[in-house]
C-alpha cells in the first residue's frame, strides 16, 4: 500500500467521527449474515465441486451469481458501517473478472503482457501457464533457489495472433481432418510474425533487469508454459524450448515465435485432441529463464515408478545440460534414495553417460561425447544427493503428491530447480471391491460417526494436541492437528498437517474453506476429541460423507492406500481442473492473522478474502462506534459487589424491561456482559486494600498521565458498557490502565468473537511489561491469538462455541479484576509465570 494512502487512512480513522452505534449495530448484525450466506455458499460449492460426482457449467453459474449477491449485500453494508472508508469493490470487480474468464472463456482477467517472477501470484496460473506458475510458487513460497526469470503472458500470446491476423487461420483448423500442410502453414505464419510494439518494448524491458542481477554472462532458455502445461496434464515434450540464447531482443523475440508454433506442431496437435482441447484454444506463456552454468544435472522423482520400492525417490543425472537425460539420449546414473527425516541413499548405479549436452559460444546447445575419465565417474556426489533430496521432499510435500523435478549444479556449486510438475506413476491394478471392508477393519474404533466432514479424505499420523495458537509453528510434518476450535490461523500449520480435527467449528467456516481447498481431511465439531486423543498418538482419520467417519488408533494401511487412489481419480477429470482454477479465486484464504500489519485490501485476491476483511474491519468499526456511544444516550449505573463504577447503554434487550437508573446484575439479560461481570464479581478475584506505590512508579505514572485519561476511556472518564442481548463492549480505566473488551455472541459460532485490549499501568515500564507478559500467558491459554507492543496487549478469537465463549468470557472478567494492581508486585521476571499458573490454577491471592 502507498505510504502516503495509508497515513491518510490512519488520519481519516483518528479524527473521522465513528457511525452513531444504534445505527452502526443494525449493520453489524446484517454483515455478519450475508457474509454467512455468502460462507455456505463458498462450502456447497467446495463440496459439490470436490466430490465425487460431475457438476456441470450450469451450477457453477448459479452458485456464483448468488454468491456475488450476497457478497454485493454485505459490501453495501460495510460500506455504509465504514463510511466508504474502504474501496472493496475495486478489489471484487478485478476478482469478478478472473472469474469471468475461467466461465467464459475469455480474456478478460489481465492485460500484462510480460511479468517478472516475484509479481506472479497464484490468481496469475492461468496467465502465466504451469511451468511458470511453478517456479515462482518455488521461489516466492519457499524461497528456493530459482533462476533468474521473466514470463511472457497468455494475453501476449492473444495479442500476437491478433496483431498478426491469425485467428481465422487457426479457427480453420476446427475440423477432424487437418493435413500436416496446414499446420506447416500456421507454423510458418507465426515465424514470419511481427511482434506488437508494446510487446518489443516490455520484452526488452524485462531482458535488461535480468542482465542487471545476473553476475555472469546471461543466456536465456526460452520454454513453453502452456496454460494447463505441468498441471494435471504435463504436456511432457510436446512443446519447444529453444536454450542458451543469446539476451538480445531479436534472439529472444524469435525463439518465442518458435515456441508459439509449436503448438501447432503435428504430435502437439494429436496431444491436444486427447485431452479434449479444441486446437487453437489452447494459449501459449513462455518462460524467459536464466540458463544455469551446469555442471551435472537430471530428474528427480520423488516417488519411484517401481511399486517395490515405494517410500523411495529416484534421481537421473548426468554432466552439462539435462536435456540429454529427459529426451533418453545418454545412460544417466541411478540413484535410488529412501524418503525419511534424514534421507538415506539405498542405492548407486554409474551410467555409461556416453554423450553430455552443453551450451555453444554463440548460442545453442550441442551434444558432444563425454570425456572419457567422466563416463564412469558418479557426477554428484553423496553430499549434493543429500541435498537435493531434501530440496524434493519439501517440494513434494508443499504440493501434496509426487512431482517431477528438474534440477542443476552449477559451477558455482549451487542446486538449481528448473521445472517441477505433477508425477504421474503407475497405479496398482486394484479395484475398489479388492480392497478390506471398512467394517472388517480390526483397529479399534476411538471416536466414530461424530461432527461435521468439511473435506472427505484418509490421512495417518501422530496427534499433535495444540493447546494455544503460539504452538502452530511446532506442528511436525505429517502430524494430525487436533484443537478444541476451529481457526484461519491454522493455515500456518496446513502445508505439515496431515490431516485437521476440532472439538467446536462449522463447515462454512473460514478455516473449512482453506482445508477444502488444500484438500486436508478434517473433521469438526465432533464434541471432546481434544479429551479422548492424547499428545504423540498415531491415528488413522477416515472421512467419508457426513454421519459417516471414524478416528481409528494406529495406521490402517489399507484406508490410506485408497484414499491416495481416490483423489488421483477425481483429479484427473477435466471438469475438476476447470474448478480448481475457479475455486483458486474464491476459497482460497491469504488474509489470515487480523493483527498483522499485511491485514490490508491490497491481500484482498479471492472472494474470501474480502469476506475475512469485512468481518474482521465490521468488528473494529463497531468497537469503534462504542467507544464514543452515550453522548446522546441515557445512561444507567451498575451496582455490584465490586466498586467497579459500570455505566451501561442499552440498545435493546440487554436489560430488563423497565429497568430504572441504577441497575443490579439481576437486572442484566445481556448473556456476554453477564459473563463478564460473574467473572469480574467471582469471589477474590477483586481485591480492594491498596497497594503501595515506589517513588519512581508514582512519578512515571504521573508522566504518563495525559495519555492515559484520554476520552477514549469513556464518557468523561466513566467506565461504560454498551450492551444487547447479544453484544457488549465494556471499557474501563482503572487508575493508570486502560482495559477494552468487545463481544458478540449468538448461537451461530461463526458469528462469535471476543476482542481484548490491556494497555498502560502505574509502575515504571518494566514491571508493565511483566504484566503483559502474564496477561499474554493467560489470554493464550484461552485460545486468544495475541500481539504485544510495549505495555500494550490485544487478544482476538472468533469462530467459538456459544458454551466455550461464555467460559472465556468468565475467566476474562477475573483476569480483568485479578491483573488491576498486579504490576506492583511483579518486581522479577520469575514472578510472571508464578502468578500466571496460581490464577490459571484459580489461586486469586496476590
Amino acid at each position: 500500500m502507498n505510504p502516503f494512502h495509508s497515513m491518510l487512512r490512519m488520519l481519516a480513522r483518528i479524527f473521522e467521527k465513528p457511525l452513531d452505534i444504534k445505527r452502526a449495530f443494525p449493520l453489524f448484525k446484517q454483515i455478519l449474515e450475508s457474509n454467512n450466506r455468502a460462507l455456505e455458499v463458498i462450502a456447497d460449492m467446495g463440496e459439490t465441486m470436490g466430490g465425487d460426482y460431475l457438476f456441470d457449467i450450469n451450477y457453477i453459474d448459479n452458485a456464483y451469481s448468488m454468491l456475488s449477491r450476497h457478497l454485493t449485500t454485505s459490501m453495501q453494508d460495510f460500506g455504509s458501517l465504514t463510511k466508504n472508508r474502504y474501496q472493496l469493490e475495486d478489489k471484487f470487480d478485478r476478482i469478478d473478472s478472473l472469474i469471468n474468464s475461467v466461465l467464459l472463456g475469455s480474456d478478460i482477467g489481465n492485460r500484462e503482457l510480460v511479468l517478472t517472477y516475484d509479481r506472479i501470484t497464484w490468481t496469475m496460473a492461468r496467465e502465466v501457464g504451469g511451468k511458470n506458475y511453478h517456479l515462482s510458487e518455488l521461489v516466492n513460497n519457499l524461497d528456493l533457489n530459482i533462476p533468474a526469470a521473466f514470463a511472457i503472458t497468455a494475453h501476449s500470446c492473444t495479442e500476437f495472433f491478433r496483431h498478426n491476423r491469425l485467428q481465422e487461420r487457426i479457427s480453420s483448423l476446427g475440423g477432424n481432418d487437418i493435413s500436416p500442410e496446414e499446420l506447416a502453414d500456421v507454423r510458418e505464419a507465426i515465424l514470419k510474425g511481427d511482434i506488437p510494439r508494446d510487446l518489443d518494448s516490455a520484452i526488452e524491458s524485462a531482458i535488461m533487469k535480468l542482465d542487471e542481477i545476473n553476475a555472469a554472462a546471461l543466456t536465456l532458455a526460452v520454454r513453453s508454459s502452456a496454460e494447463d502445461e505441468d498441471g494435471e496434464f504435463t504436456f511432457a515434450g510436446q512443446f519447444q524450448s529453444v536454450l542458451n540464447v543469446r539476451p538480445r531482443k531479436d534472439d529472444v523475440e524469435r525463439a518465442y515465435k518458435e515456441v508459439l508454433s509449436s503448438l501447432f506442431a503435428d504430435d502437439s496437435v494429436v496431444y491436444q485432441r486427447q485431452l479434449g482441447y479444441a486446437i487453437g484454444s489452447l494459449r501459449m506463456p513462455v518462460a524467459c529463464v536464466s540458463m544455469v552454468d551446469a555442471v551435472s544435472s537430471g530428474v528427480l522423482y520423488t516417488e519411484s515408478p517401481d511399486m517395490a520400492r515405494k517410500g523411495t525417490m529416484m534421481i537421473s543425472a548426468s554432466w552439462g545440460l539435462g536435456i540429454s537425460v529427459v529426451q533418453g539420449h545418454t545412460e544417466a546414473d541411478l540413484f535410488i534414495v529412501k524418503k525419511a527425516a534424514v534421507p538415506e541413499l539405498v542405492e548407486s548405479k554409474v551410467g555409461g553417460k556416453a554423450v553430455m549436452t552443453v551450451t555453444k559460444e554463440n548460442g545453442g546447445v550441442e551434444e558432444i561425447h563425454t570425456p572419457a575419465d567422466l563416463c564412469n565417474k558418479l557426477c554428484i556426489t553423496e553430499k549434493e544427493i543429500m541435498e537435493l533430496s531434501l530440496c524434493a521432499m519439501t517440494i513434494e510435500k508443499y504440493y501434496k503428491r509426487p512431482q517431477d523435478i528438474e534440477w542443476a549444479y552449477g559451477k558455482d556449486g549451487k542446486l538449481y530447480i528448473l521445472q517441477s510438475r505433477p508425477l504421474v506413476i503407475q497405479e496398482e491394478n486394484t479395484s475398489d471391491e479388492d480392497i478390506t471392508d471398512v467394517e472388517e477393519i480390526q483397529n479399534p474404533a476411538i471416536i466414530k460417526n461424530a461432527g461435521f466432514v468439511v473435506q472427505k479424505g484418509t490421512a495417518s499420523g501422530k496427534v499433535f494436541l495444540l493447546k494455544n495458537p503460539s504452538e502452530l509453528e511446532l506442528v511436525p510434518r505429517g502430524a494430525i492437528l487436533v484443537a478444541k476450535n476451529d481457526s484461519p490461523q491454522y493455515i500456518k500449520a496446513m502445508p505439515r498437517a496431515a490431516a485437521i480435527i476440532t472439538d467446536t467449528g462449522t463447515p462454512a467456516s473460514h478455516m473449512a474453506s482453506i482445508c477444502r481447498e488444500f484438500r486436508i481431511p478434517t473433521l469438526v465439531n465432533t464434541g471432546n476429541a481434544t479429551n479422548i486423543l492424547h499428545h504423540g498418538q498415531e491415528i488413522t482419520l477416515y472421512a467419508a460423507d457426513e454421519g459417516n467417519s471414524t478416528v481409528y488408533d494406529g495406521r490402517v494401511g489399507v484406508l490410506i492406500d485408497r484414499g491416495r487412489k481416490q483423489q488421483r481419480r477425481m483429479e484427473e477429470l477435466y471438469e475438476f481442473r476447470k474448478k480448481k482454477y475457479i475455486m483458486g479465486y474464491i476459497s482460497a484464504l491469504n488474509l489470515v492473522d487480523p493483527l498483522v500489519d499485511e491485514f490490508t485490501t491490497d491481500k484482498c485476491k479471492t472472494v474470501h478474502d474480502i469476506l475475512r476483511f469485512m468481518h474482521e474491519e465490521s468488528v473494529q468499526a463497531l468497537i469503534e462506534a462504542s467507544l464514543h456511544a452515550g453522548r446522546r444516550s441515557a445512561l444507567k449505573r451498575l451496582e455490584i459487589s465490586i466498586p467497579a463504577g459500570i455505566w451501561i447503554i442499552d440498545m435493546g434487550g440487554g436489560l430488563t424491561a423497565g429497568a430504572g437508573d441504577i441497575v443490579t446484575a439481576e437486572d442484566v439479560l445481556s448473556e456476554p456482559f453477564k459473563a463478564l461481570i460473574q467473572g469480574m464479581s467471582y469471589p477474590g478475584a477483586w481485591h480492594t486494600e491498596a497497594v503501595p506505590l515506589k517513588m519512581g512508579d508514582l512519578l512515571s505514572s504521573i508522566s504518563r498521565m495525559p495519555g492515559l485519561t484520554s476520552d477514549e476511556a469513556g464518557i468523561g472518564g466513566k467506565n461504560i458498557a454498551v450492551i444487547s442481548g447479544e453484544y457488549v463492549n465494556l471499557s474501563l480505566k482503572f487508575g493508570y490502565h486502560y482495559n477494552l473488551l468487545d463481544c458478540y455472541l449468538n448461537e451461530n459460532p461463526k458469528n462469535n468473537h471476543i476482542y481484548f485490549r490491556f494497555v498502560g499501568g502505574a509502575t515504571d515500564i518494566g514491571k508493565r511489561s511483566r504484566r503483559i507478559r502474564l496477561l499474554d500467558i493467560v489470554l493464550k491459554e484461552y485460545g486468544l491469538d495475541t500481539q504485544i507492543k510495549g505495555d500494550l496487549i490485544i487478544g482476538r478469537i472468533s469462530n467459538i462455541a456459544t458454551e466455550e465463549t461464555i467460559k472465556i468470557l468468565d475467566h476474562a472478567g477475573r483476569l480483568i479484576a485479578y491483573s488491576r494492581q498486579l504490576d506492583t508486585v511483579l518486581v522479577n521476571d520469575s514472578l510472571v509465570e508464578k502468578y500466571a499458573q496460581r490464577f490459571l490454577a484459580g489461586n486469586y491471592k496476590i
